[in-house]
């Protein structure tokens, strides 16, 4: 999944300094870690609020805050709250994606939203617009993780990071899925109503976990693990160019709208 020890020793990473890559984490001041993640923070946060205060001044920055906590405190969740409410545990499998708009006509030419709308089955032509990733790139990006975490686990017992040396490999496996993980965590307790998006953060790492184990395979001098680099770009591309009229809204007869909505609980 990952170059091996030998093929790490080949190619070694320009910028690894040391054998492990955590070393320079010793190097970091508290005095860092306030200012880079407490205080300027703040403040980036504080100035963003000018131009709406400015525009509103009532009510000030602070109790704009408090009720802007009370208010998400007090959404709950489910169905009844809204149609696209969804779990943080089904946002990898992408289980609930939220619909954005669907309209429907008899042809390409009719104005919509159209009003009143057609009856069902009178529809020719379908409008519909999805938010929902690319479904190809999704899955594979979450394989992707549980493939790094299944490679730490064995590089664990191995004794990896605690008898052997921390390679940089294994700390770029480690480093992508400890941030996939912290931007997902903290979604589990919150009681209101979530939504697909929410995972944007942890998608983030789930995608350059995919990316990079395509460029181990691409690099290596396996020509099966070559094929299955490619083999994944591939898939990415033809899923892209499938799914793209539900990212636009592209016209699309019932039939075809209905090859690209794979569950039910997409629609």
């Amino acid at each position: 999944l990952i170059p091996s020890p030998e093929e790490q020793r080949q190619r070694q990473l320009p910028s690894s300094r040391h054998s492990n890559p955590l070393a320079n984490l010793t190097q970091i001041k508290l005095f860092h870690i306030v200012v880079s993640f407490a205080i300027i923070p703040f403040f980036t946060y504080r100035l963003l609020w000018i131009p709406h205060l400015i525009m509103n001044p009532t009510p000030g920055f602070w109790e704009a805050q408090v009720k802007i906590l009370s208010f998400h405190e007090n959404i709950t969740s489910g169905t009844d709250v809204h149609p696209y409410c969804s779990k943080w545990y089904t946002w990898p499998w992408m289980w609930r994606p939220v619909a954005y708009f669907y309209d429907t006509a008899l042809n390409t030419s009719e104005p919509v939203p159209l009003n009143p709308p057609l009856p069902r089955g009178m529809e020719q032509v379908v409008y519909d617009v999805h938010a929902m990733g690319n479904p190809c790139l999704w899955w594979l990006s979450t394989a992707a993780i549980i493939l790094l975490l299944l490679v730490l686990v064995q590089r664990l017992l191995e004794g990896v990071g605690w008898k052997l040396p921390l390679t940089p490999y294994t700390g770029i496996a480690l480093y992508l899925f400890l941030n996939w993980l912290a931007n997902l965590l903290p979604w589990v307790r919150v009681s209101r109503c979530t939504f697909l998006y929410h995972y944007m953060g942890a998608s983030v790492f789930s995608g350059l976990a995919l990316a990079w184990l395509v460029d181990c395979w691409l690099s290596s001098k396996l020509p099966q693990h070559k094929s299955a680099g490619a083999t994944v770009i591939v898939m990415v591309l033809l899923a892209f160019v499938f799914w793209l009229p539900i990212y636009l809204g592209l016209p699309l007869s019932p039939e075809t709208y209905q090859l690209r909505m794979w569950f039910r609980s997409w629609i």
